[in-house]
Order: structure tokens, then sequence, then C-alpha cells
């Protein structure tokens, strides 16, 4: 099993060259958008580069844990809230495909895996859910051997770029063996190492401690320079045979010296140190940490790259844990509760409050699958045009679904804070279907703007902007914050979460104190839409689809569906509807605006989803077996 480690430390330069000069925007664009908790996921080797990007991440002002498949498992209740970011070099193993999996009963805002292999099982997996992205890579160096080297340095630094925001600076220095002669010749193979970290470098000390451990070679423990002092320095006054790694960079080396001159003499130590403050230098160590390990290797005979695993090792790697420690399976209905009642678990809500939260869900259920419906209302961006195919438009499994309901005779409107781009993306996907674009009632503007798609003098700009609306642009822009501004709605956005969180407060508290009756604000994901209370609404859309189904000799009710059922969410007014779905977040109102759709599917995927629980009938459709 396994190559000699050798010859895998002999690639590290060229995987570095190669992984410093690839594209890392689709990471960098969707780690940008964290500002919310994120937990990163990783086993055995990968385990150290989920420690490194949580210490990136931490120093950007995200906070970040990194946690192995069980630890995340347990976690559980957290999840909800929370980014997760699965590291995985084959994408393949056991461990990280159970996490993942539960993972999506817990519906975190969104998962990213990053695999150094593309056409993993991982990936596989996560096309199938909605806000699930994986990254595949094919490094030069190939699989890893026994133990992560290659895939580990490349991780290393695709998330310094890709977090960090920079490319490498400087060229990390090639391998020096001597450096390590006079430490390795104090040592013998009953040697047990303490590492000491400071700063930058939790991520090495983990994986030393793992190299040290998976190939057999020594017993060793970790600690920074300051949790040594609590304690674990007398762990030397006990256990004679052991010896002292340091790591180091400038911003921790006067407590480096410091500690270590205050350790009897006798102590074999080394020093691995870069010159580099910050997360560049951590690459450095990371090679000469890899370095120490092959020498070490040699005095106690074992090659890290091939150890040789024992027969019950592999039994426990094999272990199908996922039916030792799963719970129950997750039910719909509990789901559907937890999400309305915003709770991690039914069991955090009082026993009265769960049996009310239950006759509300069976109570709109069975009303909901017994409406005879004429037109299905939808909100677009974020429920038919999920937020990666925003400049492209809804995909093409949501476009034939849209044309086939059309076809049978039924009304469908359509409603979002866009304009022109609207009728734009719509126009596309009625193409060749002209003749259908009068039962399409498309709601511009958040529904300021009406008329059907046939219409092609809609949306209109020419028409003067709202009064109220220019104060609050002439006010705005004083304090250098600029609207797309439109007769009846002034919309604001940002490229990144953490520049639009920033935005966002300032946006509030300027249009508050300005106390302008008449106008209210609605958002969604990465905008904010400002517009006239009477005048623009999503709920307008209905009596003009209503009037439609009369015409067309339909059923009158409708069906709502949107994303944003919470206000400030541009869908509260539209989920609060008496028939309403949401495929994205829910209000907590308990007659209306429940979200049915099964885990880990949003947007498009839930769409669909829906789609496929509708039935039609001469004069209507109806939805079942949700």
């Amino acid at each position: 099993m396994g190559r000699p480690f050798e010859t895998e430390l002999n690639q590290l330069h060229e995987t570095i060259d190669w992984a410093n000069s690839i594209n890392v925007e689709a990471i960098s664009k969707l780690i940008s958008k964290y500002h919310d908790p994120v937990y990163i996921v990783g086993s055995g080797g990968s385990f150290s580069t989920c420690i490194y990007a949580a210490d990136l991440l931490t120093s950007k002002g995200v906070f970040a844990k990194a946690v192995t498949p069980l630890e995340l498992f347990y976690a559980n209740a957290t999840l909800r809230k929370s980014n997760i970011i699965f590291i995985s070099a084959s994408g393949n193993n056991t461990d990280i495909l159970f996490a993942y999996k539960k993972a999506i009963e817990s519906e975190p805002l969104s998962i990213l895996s990053i695999c150094m292999r593309k056409n993993s099982k991982l990936a596989t997996l996560s096309s199938i859910y909605s806000g699930c992205t994986t990254v595949g890579f094919d490094p030069p160096a190939g699989k890893d051997g026994f133990l992560a080297t290659n895939s580990l340095a490349a991780y290393f630094v695709l998330l310094y770029r890709a977090i960090g925001g920079s490319n490498l600076t400087k060229k990390v220095p090639q391998f020096y063996d001597r450096v390590y002669e006079s430490f390795i010749k104090k040592t013998d193979p009953g040697t047990s190492f303490i590492i000491l970290y400071g700063s930058y470098h939790h991520a090495i000390a983990v994986d030393l401690e793992s190299k040290f451990s998976e190939a057999g070679l020594a017993p060793s423990l970790l600690s920074d320079y300051r949790h040594f002092a609590h304690g674990r320095h007398n762990w030397f006054d006990k256990q004679k045979n052991s010896a002292v790694i340091a790591l180091s960079c400038p911003a921790d080396e006067k407590l480096c010296q410091k500690t270590l001159g205050l350790l009897p003499a006798i102590i074999p130590r080394i020093i691995i140190s870069t010159p580099l403050n910050g997360f560049e230098g951590t690459i450095h160590l990371l090679l000469r940490a890899m370095n120490l390990i092959k020498q070490y290797g040699k005095v106690v005979k074992i090659d890290p790259g091939r150890p040789g695993v024992p027969p019950y090792g592999s039994k426990i790697y094999h272990l199908k844990y996922d039916r030792l420690v799963s719970g129950p399976a997750l039910k719909m209905d509990d789901l559907a509760i937890i999400r309305k009642a915003k709770v991690n678990r039914i069991a955090d809500l009082q026993a009265a409050d769960q049996k009310k939260w239950i006759n509300s869900y069976e109570a709109f259920k069975k009303k909901l699958e017994s409406a005879k419906f004429g037109s299905l209302i939808f909100d677009y961006d974020g429920t038919l045009c999920s937020p990666l195919n925003r400049f492209n438009g809804p995909d093409a499994e949501i476009k034939k679904m849209l044309v086939n309901f059309v076809k049978k005779g039924f009304v469908l409107g359509i409603i979002s804070g866009r304009g022109k781009s609207l009728r734009t993306d719509l126009e596309k996907i009625f193409k060749g279907h002209e003749k259908l674009m009068k039962n399409i009632i498309v709601g511009y503007y958040n529904g300021s703007d009406i008329g059907s798609l046939a219409d092609n003098k809609r949306p209109n700009k020419s028409l003067p902007m709202h009064p109220a609306l220019k104060v609050v642009v002439e006010h705005l822009s004083k304090v250098g914050i600029i609207a797309d501004t439109s007769p009846n709605q002034l919309t604001f956005k940002s490229g990144t979460s953490l520049e639009w969180n920033r935005v966002r407060d300032i946006l509030l508290n300027e249009i508050m104190l300005l106390d302008k009756d008449g106008i209210t604000i609605v958002e969604s994901s990465h905008s904010l839409d400002v517009i006239p209370r009477k005048l623009a609404s999503k709920n307008h859309v209905l009596d003009h689809c209503k009037k439609l189904c009369r015409e067309s000799g339909v059923a009158e009710e409708v069906l709502c569906i949107g994303d944003k059922g919470q206000w400030p969410g541009n869908d509260y007014a539209l989920l609060a509807n008496e028939f309403a779905l949401s495929v994205g977040e829910v209000s907590s109102i308990h007659a209306t605006g429940w979200n049915l759709c099964p885990p880990g599917l949003r947007d498009e995927k839930a769409v669909t989803y829906l789609f496929g629980k509708i039935k039609t009938f001469k004069g209507y459709f109806a939805v079942s077996e949700l």
C-alpha cells in the first residue's frame, strides 16, 4: 500500500506551483459570501486542511470550526444556520459521504465540497440538492500514497489563495536534511514528541501529530505555547525520553525562545521556523514538517508512505458506522414544523406547542390538497431561477414544465423585483409559444407594474419616480449609496455577504431615519428594494390572475409559491395568502406558507418537486401527496 514517502515529497514543489497557478475563482466567490458560522469537515490527513481553512476564515472575521464527520453528526442541532465545507481528497470515503447525507437533513445555508478528484461520489451526491457545490481538481502528482502529502500541499495553497485573496509571494525553500540531523541524533525509536505552536501554525501541529500516529512512528502531543504552560510541561519531568518540536515565525519567535529556554537543556528540541508572518509561512512549515517525518521514519525504520496496515485496521476503516450512530429517520411532518417553528429539533418545542403545530400542519395540508386551482403564481429569483442561474435564466426542466402548464389552459403568474431583464428571460422560455403569452401575468418591480407577457409595452420605466422614493434617492446619494431606480422601486445591491451586511445596516438606518410614510422595504439574498406600500405589492398580481381564470373558464383559486416568506423577505405578503407554499424561508404564520419539500431541495429543485405533485383535470389542477 502507498508509495515511498520520499518520492511523494519530491513532487511537492511541482504541486505547489500548480496550485498557485490554477483558477480558484469558483471557491473564492462562494466563500466570500460567508458571514454565518462555517464548519469545515474532514478525516485523517485532510483534517489538517480543515484546521488551516478554519484559521484562515477566522482571520477574516468569520466564525469557523474544523470538525470530523462524526463530530458534525453530533453537532446537527447547530447546522441549520451554518455553512459547511467538506474537504476530501478522493470524495469517495464512507465517513465523508455519511456526514454529507446527514448534513442535508439539517438544511444548512450552503454546502461546498472541495476534492482532489473530479467526478467523485461526493460530486454526484451534491448534484441532487440545492445550495450544494462540488469543486474538483486533477493535481499533477495524482493520488496520495498512505499519508496525505501532495493533496495537502495543494489544499493549503488553494485555500490560501481563495480565502486570503492573493497568490504565494515567496518561493517555498527546498529541503535541507542537515537541518534535522542534530535533532534526530538525540532521539530514538522510543522517543515521545511534544509539538508546540503559536499564531498561524495550528494546522502544522495537527498534521505532525496525524503523520506520527497514522504511520506508527511515535506518540505525540500538541499544545500552543501558553496552553503548554498550564501543566503540560510536567510531561518532561515524568517521561524522560521526550523531545520538543517547536513551530515558529517572527510573530511568536520571542515566546518560542523564552519558553524553550526555561526547559532543562537536556531535552532535545528543534525549532522549525519560517521568516514569514501570516498563513503563507504556514505553507513553508508544512513542507519542512513533512521532511522531519521523513527523517524520523529512518530512525524507526518505517517508510511513512508505506507503513503497512494490520487487518483489524482495514476492518475499522471500512466499518459501516452509520448504522451504529444514526438516530431515527427524519419525518417530513417534523421537518415542516421545524422550519415553521424555527427550531433545530421537534424536541425543542413544549408538548403543547408541538400539538398546535401538528394540528396547523395537518389542517393546512388537508385544505391545500382539497382545493381546486386555476392559476400558479411564482416568485422568480430564488424560486423559479436559482442564484446560480441568475444571469442565464431557469434550467431546461423548469422551462419545459412552465410551457406545458400554460399549454393546458391554466394561468401563470410570475413576480419579481426585476424589470426588463425578467421580460427578456420569460420571452426566451416561451419562444415559439407566443400564443401562450396572453395567459401569463407578469408583475414587474414587485408588482408595481403588471401586465400580460404579450404586452410588450411593459415594464414602463418612463413614468415619473414616486415622490417618496425621490427623497430616499437624494438622501442616500449624500452618503455615497447609489440605487438602481425605476418609477416605483429603488434597488440596492452588493457583491459579497460581508460587504452587503455593512451596506444593509447603513441603508436600513438611513431610510428609517427619513421617517417617510407610505414606503416599505423588502429584501432578497443580496439586494434590498424600497417600494411604495400601496403601489407595489406582489399580491396585486392575484386579482389579475383570478380575472384571467374566469375569462379562461378555469378554477379561480390561486396557489402562490416563493422563497422569502419571512419579512423583510420579499415574498412575505405573497406567502401569507390562503394557499401558499415556500421553497425556502417560511414565516411563523400557522395557517399558510409552509415548506413541504424534502430536505436539501430549494429554488428550482424544490419547484420541480412541487410540479411533480400537481395533478391536472378539466378546468382545474390539484396538489396531492405532499
